[in-house]
């Protein structure tokens, strides 16, 4: 599953934790009631001119930067928090809701640097610690997100952001069987598609290959374009002994990919679907293309003359085994090769101006194709 969609999921789940400041006699405290009632254009606003007329505090601040924050106005919020630390730099809620900001805006590595700063103030934080695991999950560090997250699942069992981060460093670490509660549970909590690809993708780990379709056609329903679903499905189909659906996943996701000029990963599908039925010519196919831009002509030659052997009207082969001898510098087998793509488009021309069809093979899909 992407890293994207993951991000997206869990950070949902967590909100600006900083509480609003005010009293009756501040010269902010409309502002303030503004930004309770979550009334955050008019506290926006309302900090703004207050903080024009007044002398700067860690309180208004703050609230600035939570009324930007929840606005969505991130970039906004930064500086504001980072002023209002200037003011109270062991305020462990500032830098949660400065590290949260950061999140948000992709800045991960120093928004762990602020939820530790937030746990240095405060050790009993559950919540910084949860999303330092969230950080160190995003950078990849999966070990040590690993160990935070069970500190929180431990403590709050009942926490289903916690079981998500703690379910998906289980994944990558190839704990299936440990991953599966954690993350049926988070499905229970968050019915989305992404937890259902994960869930999925455990249950392939485990080779529950009928779970795993399920939830992959789960997703399939509501999703169809998530990144990475066909080739769960296929990998789900393959392991059920349905090779021909297995193949076609394969091909659509092959198709699909938005790295798709990217050789090495559509050599890793087709490694795929050749495993799902092995010794299909149209995979034998693309193989032969990817020797060919390899400049490995002999391997695509042994490739073509193979699928030839199983079907001789395949015309793409026919035409690619020409362009292949010419480069061997084999000038008669590419002319005799030439010949017999004209001849066969000859009978398929024929046979459809007699209102038939061309033989199927003549006609293969393009390497990357759908």
């Amino acid at each position: 599953m992407r890293r994207e969609s993951l991000f997206g999921t869990l950070l949902a789940v967590f909100s600006v934790a900083v509480a609003a400041y005010g009293q009756g006699g501040d010269p902010c405290a409309a502002a303030s009631k503004s930004l309770a009632a979550h009334e955050l254009e008019a506290a926006r606003a309302g900090y703004e001119n207050c903080l024009k007329e007044s002398p700067p505090t860690a309180e208004r601040l703050s609230n600035l930067g939570m009324a930007y924050a929840g606005l969505n106005e991130f970039d906004r919020a930064i500086p504001i928090y980072r002023q209002a630390l200037a003011l109270d730099p062991n305020n462990a809620t500032l830098h949660m809701n400065l590290g949260l900001a950061l999140l948000k805006t992709g800045i991960v590595k120093d928004a762990a640097k602020e939820f530790s700063l937030s746990l240095l103030a405060d050790a009993d934080s559950l919540k910084a610690l949860e999303l330092l695991a969230f950080s160190h999950l995003q950078m990849n560090e999966i070990e040590l997100a690993a160990a935070e997250s069970e500190r929180v699942h431990l403590a709050q069992p009942d926490d289903d952001s916690a079981s998500l981060i703690l379910g998906t460093c289980y994944l990558r670490l190839d704990r299936y069987k440990a991953a599966i509660p954690l993350l049926y549970f988070s499905m229970l909590k968050a019915n989305v598609p992404q937890t259902h690809m994960l869930l999925g993708e455990a249950f392939l780990g485990v080779k529950a290959y009928s779970n795993a379709l399920r939830e992959f056609q789960t997703v399939e329903q509501s999703s169809p374009n998530q990144p990475g679903l066909d080739n769960d499905l296929g990998t789900a189909y393959a392991g059920l002994g349905q090779p021909d659906k297995a193949v076609a996943e394969f091909e659509k996701q092959l198709a699909a990919d938005p790295n798709g000029n990217d050789a090495d990963a559509a050599k890793q599908y087709l490694a795929m679907a050749e495993k799902a039925r092995p010794g299909e010519p149209s995979v034998a196919y693309e193989y032969a293309v990817f020797a060919m831009q390899d400049k490995d002509y002999a391997k695509a030659e042994s490739l073509l003359r193979k699928i030839l052997d199983q079907v001789p009207n395949y015309t793409d082969a026919h035409v690619l085994l020409a362009e292949v001898d010419y480069k061997l510098h084999k000038p008669d087998d590419a002319r005799r090769e030439r010949a017999i793509v004209l001849e066969l488009s000859k009978i398929a021309q024929e046979e459809e101006n007699a209102g038939g069809k061309p033989p199927a093979p003549a006609a293969a899909p393009q390497p990357g194709g759908p």
